[in-house]
């Protein structure tokens, strides 16, 4: 989990949009939210991905569902606050449930830093706060088959890489060749893209890279042979911003 901004709103919801379309909730119960331009724009803040999981909520099996932070049954004239609707996977929105945020506080990506309560070890979340331990069980954030073994496939599929990154960069220093120079910079390139907030599963990629001895020496050495660029240090300080402690 990451923090999300609300830089923009659906121009759908107007105000009298929103009271007319609340009204119709309360007496039929049609599902209102289920509108094309809300789903949109929430998945744009959200970089396609669900506000809980960090899972891909485009692909088939995982397709977005429009979430009440504040539950529609308990809090039926928050149904469209635009504040209240949350970007969210199926598996994450059925187990938070009609769950009492305002009695039980879990996290709202969209207000809190997840840093501030997450921490990861062995690829799952512990809480720091109580906030954090909440939203671990409301949200089901550590179900073994559905979040932290894809987290665990995830994080070793990143470690490789950065021990494929160091046999390239110790080939580089054997030959500093343009291709071999090529090489390590292309794969240390693709490892920083993999942890900026629009990837899937950012918070866990940006964890296990930055808290890795050995890419913290790639690092070092990279800016010793003054290959370290503008771009990567922008790509390094960006995926830090979202990493988690561990235990």
């Amino acid at each position: 989990m990451i923090g999300l901004k609300r830089t923009h709103s659906p121009i759908v919801l107007t105000p009298d949009f929103v009271s007319s379309q609340t009204r119709t909730f309360k007496v039929t119960g049609e599902s209102v939210w289920n509108i094309e331009e809300v789903k949109k724009v929430l998945l744009e803040l959200s970089f396609n991905k669900c506000a809980y999981c960090e899972c891909n909520v485009t692909e088939e099996s995982k397709y977005l569902e429009v979430e009440h932070f504040e539950d529609k049954s308990n809090h039926p004239d928050k149904v469209l606050d635009w504040d209240n609707l949350l970007p969210s996977c199926k598996r994450c929105n059925g187990s938070k449930g009609a769950h009492n945020v305002n009695y039980e506080p879990i996290i709202n990506p969209f207000k809190e830093d997840p840093k501030e309560h997450l921490k990861l070890h062995l690829y799952r979340f512990k809480g720091k706060t109580e906030i954090g331990k909440t939203t671990i069980d409301v949200v089901n954030l550590n179900n073994s088959a559905r979040a932290v073994l894809k987290r665990f496939e995830i994080g070793e599929e990143l470690q490789n890489s950065v021990d494929l990154a160091f046999e390239r960069l110790e080939a580089y220093k054997a030959n500093r060749i343009t291709q071999r120079k090529n090489k390590l910079l292309t794969i240390v390139e693709e490892l920083l893209k993999l942890c900026q907030p629009e990837s899937i599963y950012a918070a866990t990629c940006s964890t296990v890279l930055h808290h890795n001895d050995v890419y913290q020496q790639i690092v070092n050495e990279l800016k010793t042979f003054d290959l370290w660029s503008d771009n990567f240090e922008k790509l390094h300080c960006r995926s830090r911003g979202i990493m988690l402690e561990t235990q």
